[in-house]
């Protein structure tokens, strides 16, 4: 799912030329459409959450993490037992802790036992400096669902 009508069509043009034929693609407003697919108790085996910046400010910061969390917990609760959720943040002013923090907070309100499989950041193409703290800004977590709500 997608905002980018345009985002959709590049995502499916490279699906055909990988041979993939197993994606539906949505044109959504995600928080919207996370919401109506756990009222409809639908279950999915992977999800891939791959938001904007929600914080491009410091300002912002409150308002960003709960956007995360709410993605993140309405993904939680449709994710099927055994399925794996990859979550990420590219907004610098939010952190590793405070992302894993809300990601451990979403889990809890999801009311599921959702297991930590891994982290990542950037590709060596982009590499993060540790004397340039901004380009630590991309954060990934791969998780798992180990049980129904």
């Amino acid at each position: 799912m997608d905002q980018s009508t345009e985002g959709l069509a590049r995502g499916a043009v490279n699906a055909r030329l990988n041979g993939i034929g197993n994606i539906e693609w949505r044109e959504a407003n995600a928080f919207d459409l996370l919401r109506e697919l756990e009222r409809r108790g639908e279950r999915f085996d992977t999800i891939v959450l791959d938001p904007p910046a929600f914080a491009k400010t410091k300002a912002n910061l409150a308002r960003a993490v709960a956007g995360y969390k709410e993605i993140n917990l309405r993904a939680m609760k449709i994710l099927a037992p055994g399925g794996v959720l990859f979550t990420s943040s590219c907004s610098y002013h939010v952190s590793r802790d405070l992302f894993n923090a809300m990601l451990a907070d979403a889990a809890r309100d999801s009311g599921r036992r959702i297991q930590f499989l891994g982290a990542t950041g950037a590709a060596g193409d982009h590499p993060e400096l540790l004397n340039v703290p901004e380009t630590g800004y991309l954060k990934g977590v791969l998780l798992t669902a180990l049980s129904l709500p």
